[in-house]
């Protein structure tokens, strides 16, 4: 007897080309916020708010697996307690989870729904319908997965009807990209964090005359740059510099109409560009 995965009518995969101006627009608008924080332990809430605003569901969730370390952590949106409580429940019926077989089989992390795989009569003989799904009053599942290393992100969309649309299915394809990526800058930006508390003077190789050549920036703006590079908190340049944390402030606002960024994390990639990583 063929087993689920092997009589599953996929549709095709949907890229950008599916995407409306519209979602396009939304697509962009929250961009600037998935990369606004560079605080890892804050991006599955990102992550969340981020696929909530562009795809509608009953329920939205992120969760981390580090497989190296073995463990799992979530982010769920809206945090109901009851929906809290079983998503141990979940991942003990994970086996059942047809989408995750298909991944393993495959290598693909884009778009995949429950229904793509079952329909809701064959959904109802699963542990893992009745005693998770069916206690949420949910009915079908759209997810993508994002790996990095030994650490793969699931973003899912929950729903209380079957299917979803394709455009729906665009928009989390063309998300997976900016996650991958933000999860990585975050990453990258810890690094510089753990370096610079190290080793607190700049590298040799940072020198403001650089920053200032290149971005027309004071002296002041170009040490105040080295540091928010570094991931240092205005408070923390303030203290190193010597001034207020009103006039770091000001500094980094100058420094970003130069720099055409909006964020510091944005700000301390572009000074990356010129300086490279410390050593």
């Amino acid at each position: 007897m063929p087993s689920l995965l092997e009589t599953a009518i996929l549709p095709p995969s949907p890229d950008a080309r599916d995407l409306s101006a519209a979602s396009l627009r939304a697509l962009n608008d929250t961009l600037p916020e998935l990369y606004a924080t560079t605080d890892q332990t804050q991006l599955p809430r990102i992550f969340t708010d981020v696929l909530a605003r562009l795809v509608p569901g009953d329920s939205h969730g992120v969760v981390v697996h580090d497989r190296a370390q073995g463990r799992r952590y979530w982010h769920l949106r809206p945090a109901a307690t009851g929906h809290e409580k079983l998503v141990p429940v979940f991942f003990a019926n994970f086996h059942e989870f047809t989408p995750a077989d298909y991944r393993r089989q495959t290598g693909t992390g884009e778009a995949l729904a429950l229904s793509d795989f079952v329909s809701a009569t064959e959904a109802r003989r699963l542990a893992i319908y009745a005693d998770y799904y069916e206690r949420l009053g949910i009915a079908d599942d759209l997810s993508i997965n994002v790996q990095r290393g030994h650490v793969v992100t699931c973003a899912a969309v929950l729903r209380g009807q079957r299917g979803f649309r394709r455009d729906e299915r665009a928009l989390l394809n063309a998300l997976r990209p900016h996650f991958h990526q933000a999860w990585a800058t975050a990453e990258m930006i810890g690094s510089l964090a753990v370096a610079s508390a190290a080793a607190p003077v700049p590298a040799p190789q940072w020198s403001p005359e650089r920053l200032e050549v290149r971005y027309g920036l004071t002296p002041r703006e170009a040490e105040a740059l080295i540091w928010v590079a570094q991931g240092k908190t205005n408070p923390e340049v303030a203290g190193i510099l010597g001034i207020s944390a009103h006039t770091v402030r000001t500094h980094l606002e100058r420094i970003f109409a130069k720099l055409g960024v909006e964020t510091r994390h944005a700000a301390g990639l572009r000074a990356l560009e010129v300086l490279g990583l410390p050593r």
